[in-house]
């Protein structure tokens, strides 16, 4: 075999593992796509509430999410609570609004840590964007864990109701109202 035609032979290797190369990325790119096709089409309907939509919840559904939330919070305080000013206070699940702050956190760490098979800067984003302004939250506000230091301590001052007496009389004018009725507005559905 002559020098050119060795030479010719290397650079058709050459351009055999180049093509091999791009045909395993887009194997790869393929695979990825399928795989955010097959999740798009498992996805519940809009319409269908998230399992971690408190308002929702059974009393069953949300035990079962009340415990798994705890795990999470106890592996919270033993990863990042070192100290009493980094913890999340024991009676965390009796402030209504930190189980909501903490349910968030919880299912956006899901979401930065499940599911990727290559790396992604959604760690990096959780703790900047999510965990540690939720921290601060719920330890200095005063519906969260600011006054529990010791011992619970309920931030809300009384029970009132979230709508006055006038509210029916309210809707009682607004539904005595007449005039068209734009199509497809016969009905409220949101």
């Amino acid at each position: 075999m002559s020098e050119n035609q060795a030479t010719g032979l290397a650079g058709i290797e050459e351009v055999l593992v180049e093509h091999d190369e791009r045909l395993a990325d887009l194997g790869e790119s393929v695979d990825s796509m399928a795989a955010a096709v097959k999740n798009l089409l498992a996805s519940p309907p809009a319409a269908t509430p998230a399992p971690w939509n408190w308002q929702e919840l059974n009393g069953e559904q949300s035990v079962k999410l009340m415990e798994a939330l705890n795990e999470w919070v106890t592996w919270i305080n033993e990863r990042y609570g070192v100290t009493d000013s980094f913890r999340i206070y024991g009676c965390w699940y009796r402030h209504t609004a930190v189980v909501e702050e903490l349910t968030a956190a919880w299912i956006a760490w899901k979401a930065a840590y499940y599911g990727h098979k290559d790396p992604t800067n959604d760690p990096a984003s959780w703790h900047d964007g999510t965990f540690w302004p939720m921290m601060k939250r719920i330890r200095t506000e005063t519906w969260g864990l600011s006054n529990c230091h010791t011992e619970h301590a309920d931030p809300r001052p009384s029970f009132r109701e979230s709508t006055d007496p006038h509210f029916t009389d309210f809707l009682a004018e607004l539904g005595a109202k007449t005039g068209p009725v734009p199509p497809g507005d016969d009905e409220t559905s949101l």
